[in-house]
């Protein structure tokens, strides 16, 4: 893929997060210079994507007022390299325009002096000429729709929200009465409809196999699939029986570059009703679409390693602080629990740090297996953990830390040796009114514990 001019700030940040990365500094510092680092440039993109997408928009309109006089040297040389092609296209179709209005006034002098027979020539060439206009004036309000999509692939790097605000915006621009985004599933490869336009809300959440009907094998083979009348394709499964109806229907792979990411799924009442002309502004609204999802997801997962311990794969102290605080900003009710394995450093001294490990992905495990997945669980430190436990009060978290005691002093590890933890527990809000005094709190009682001769726990 080329790359330009907006991408520079998102490669300079990932090679300066490289450099910071190797610097030798703590990992309290080092990581959020890292987050800053690359958060900052793709700012910095989304800034310059806005302002070219701001010029775009002036030139739309610009055509839109007056198509005939537009000056496309000029028009070249103010919009961004990568829309030069699309401008070379609208060269033609301002070209074409300005020779009809010259050929109109010619032929308004010609009608004065022709004879009927040249007449009727002249006025079938006449509305052969408007026929093209409107098409080219139609092509011109397809450029303006893609433009407008383009502009919210950087607006938003939520997919769902994306997903939802691009079906509206569809669903007001296009003489299209039904469609759908279907994306894959990376957990389970089944096809799941996750946006709709004029479809029951039943509909939402459906999943297709890989090969399931027409959605299936557009999605298998990459190619687009038209039908132009439901009634004769037995491929197509009307949503599964969840929504009878007759009309065309199109299926668009959503690919970006080999990969093929879902679907985009259109419906018409007319039988035939998608010409060529739709059905090539649809596969280029997918390519968008395509574009859109794939930032989405790269953006997931940057955000998902830089929010992990490497080691256990449980959300890393950073990433707890977050939740904690999103939970404090929605008024939750929650107990939190801070806890650290008792001598571990004679652990790792006696059996070595890879045994260290060991230990503590056997803990982290028994932590997942035992607490709910609505609770965070975390690697808050080198020995230490913390478990945040949603709308639970301090006893029940007690309760809850008290079964596993025995399951973590059991672990087997081909070595006869008993681990045990201390732990501290504060409460929101009925203790703490802040994330800062959230931690304070639990770490301060967890201190109490092992004072008190390890192997403690103190929510009081």
């Amino acid at each position: 893929m080329r790359i330009g001019k907006e991408d520079l700030p998102v490669i300079f940040s990932i090679a300066l997060g490289g450099i910071i990365s190797t610097l030798d500094l703590a990992d309290l510092h080092k990581l959020p210079a890292v987050i800053f680092v690359l958060i900052s440039g793709w700012f910095i993109r989304k800034q310059i994507k806005e302002n070219e997408m701001k010029k775009i928009e002036a030139i739309v309109q610009e055509l839109k007022e007056t198509p005939g006089f537009v000056d496309i040297r000029t028009l070249k040389e103010k919009v961004p390299m990568e829309i030069i092609p699309i401008v070379d296209v609208l060269s033609t179709l301002v070209q074409k325009l300005q020779e009809y209005e010259i050929e109109k006034l010619e032929l308004e002098n010609i009608t004065k002096y022709a004879n009927p027979e040249e007449f009727q020539k002249i006025k079938d060439k006449l509305t052969k000429a408007e026929e093209q206009l409107r098409k080219m004036k139609e092509k011109v309000i397809h450029l303006e729709l893609i433009y407008d999509v383009m502009s919210k692939i950087d607006s938003s790097l939520d997919l769902s929200k994306f997903l939802n605000s691009l079906v509206k915006l569809l669903g007001e621009r296009l003489k299209i009465e039904r469609f759908a985004i279907i994306l894959k599933d990376e957990k389970t490869d089944e096809l799941v409809v996750e946006a709709t336009y004029g479809l029951p809300p039943s509909i939402k959440g459906i999943r297709f196999a890989p090969t399931e009907g027409v959605t299936g094998l557009a999605f298998s083979t990459g190619e687009k699939i038209y039908i132009p009348d439901t009634r004769r394709d037995r491929r197509y499964l009307h949503w599964k029986g969840e929504f009878l109806e007759e009309g065309s229907f199109l299926s668009i792979p959503l690919k970006f570059g080999n990969e093929v990411l879902g679907v985009l799924n259109l419906n018409k009442s007319q039988i035939a009703g998608f010409n060529d002309e739709e059905i090539e502004l649809m596969e280029k609204i997918a390519s968008q679409i395509a574009i859109a999802i794939k930032n989405s997801k790269l953006i997931y997962q940057v955000k998902w390693i830089y929010s992990r311990d490497v080691l256990t794969g449980l959300f890393n102290r950073n990433a707890m602080m977050d939740k904690v605080s999103e939970a404090i900003a929605n008024s939750e009710t929650f107990s939190f629990i801070l806890l650290d394995i008792d001598d571990f450093r004679n652990i790792n001294l006696e059996y070595g740090y890879n045994f260290g490990d060991r230990v503590l992905i056997e803990i982290s495990n028994i932590l997942k297996n035992n607490f709910r997945k609505i609770d965070v669980i975390s690697r808050f430190g080198g020995d230490e953990f913390a478990v945040m436990l949603r709308g639970s009060s301090k006893e029940h978290a007690l309760r809850e830390i008290e079964k596993i005691k025995n399951e973590i002093s059991n672990i087997d590890l081909e070595v006869r040796m008993k681990i045990s933890f201390s732990a501290g527990i504060s409460e929101f809000p009925s203790e703490c009114r802040t994330p800062k005094k959230v931690f304070e709190l639990a770490d301060t009682r967890l201190l109490m514990a092992k004072k008190n001769g390890k192997g403690q726990i103190i929510a009081q």
